[in-house]
């Protein structure tokens, strides 16, 4: 059986979007090992057992003082490129045009080093995909490194993860006594510029519980961030683990959150998702699937300009006001039937 090892070394959203590639990968016959961290493998290892797993927390995916290199944990790192050199791996892929991912694949020796060439990386690749327009998807990335490894493919896949029945009950249980659609929120991000600010979140429910009749299950991130709107929910779910995470939000009809992994962990679930997006590229890293609303307002120069704003303000999130997205947002639910629109009070007169 041909060995892959699949190289995804960063968060929620990218481990989500790499299901694709598992899919592809396992029904072609490959045996399949992923270079990630311990997270991605405890969000995915129920869906997939049949995948091995490196976990590997890799220094230069934290966000500030990546390149102080004297904190690097090099022992983590040698003893991770002897176990790759040791399981004579096929063939190596990564879908980032990054050279530390191709680096590693040289160093351990791996004899096909695929991925898109980036800068410095030249030398350490030896089979290179042409690269795709930046308006492709992030899963056409990875769809574009099966059909390399898979030449007579003909299935690709969306997408996908699946939460745990016992949980997912529990949480049906928690919502059946109010018996209203769920509105999931979900106003965190990993990095502060991704965030739509606190009190428009507050502004925008305001707007939508006028319009429409839902519960809402708010699902704060696990430092905390959104604990502050805790007033507007029916339930507030906190310190889930990732199990949990993912059954809250298959029970949910609909998640409005920002461009972080729970939005790629809903769509992947099958549940529709409103994405409010600032510097990320909507194109390459937006929700998959097409049923989803993406809301973002582009008047920066630089954008997409990912995690690192040049302004004293992210302005394409704060110029972004809960009227506009409020206006997107009723226009997308009217067309659907996820909410229910809100019946007006009437007043009956007798004779």
């Amino acid at each position: 059986m041909k060995k892959c090892l699949i190289c995804e070394l960063w968060w929620m959203g990218d481990a989500t979007l790499m299901t694709p590639i598992l899919q592809g990968l396992l029904a072609d016959g490959w045996d399949v090992t992923v270079l990630g961290k311990t997270q991605s493998r405890r969000l995915l290892e129920d869906n997939y057992p049949a995948v091995h797993w490196i976990e590997f927390d890799a220094p230069w995916t934290v966000f500030h003082g990546k390149y102080r290199l004297w904190r690097w944990p090099w022992g983590q790192l040698l003893r991770v490129l002897r176990d790759v050199h040791r399981q004579h791996f096929d063939a190596a892929v990564s879908i980032r045009r990054d050279p530390r991912d191709h680096l590693l694949f040289w160093a351990a020796q791996v004899p096909r080093r695929i991925g898109f060439r980036a800068p410095y990386s030249w030398h350490f690749l030896n089979e290179v995909i042409p690269v795709l327009p930046l308006t492709d998807h992030r899963v056409e990335d990875w769809w574009g490194v099966q059909r390399r490894l898979s030449p007579t493919a003909t299935t690709f896949f969306p997408p996908h993860l699946a939460a745990d029945s016992g949980e997912t009950e529990r949480f049906r249980t928690i919502f059946s006594r109010d018996g209203r659609p769920v509105l999931a929120l979900h106003c965190g991000a990993r990095n502060a510029v991704r965030r739509w600010p606190k009190p428009y979140m507050r502004d925008l429910i305001g707007q939508l519980r006028q319009k429409f009749d839902f519960q809402l299950a708010l699902l704060p991130d696990s430092d905390g961030d959104g604990e502050a709107l805790r007033d507007l929910a029916e339930h507030t779910f906190t310190g889930l683990s990732l199990a949990e995470l993912k059954a809250a939000l298959s029970c949910a009809t609909l998640l409005i959150g920002n461009d972080t992994g729970p939005a790629h962990v809903a769509d992947a679930l099958g549940v529709p998702v409103i994405a409010i997006f600032g510097p990320g590229n909507t194109h390459k890293m937006r929700p998959f699937n097409q049923r989803n609303l993406v809301v973002m307002r582009d008047i920066c120069p630089y954008h997409p300009c990912s995690d690192y704003c040049r302004f004293p303000e992210p302005y394409c999130l704060t110029k972004l006001t809960p009227d506009i997205v409020g206006n997107q947002i009723r226009d997308y639910l009217a067309k659907s039937t996820l909410l229910p629109a809100r019946v007006a009070a009437s007043s009956f007169v007798t004779s």
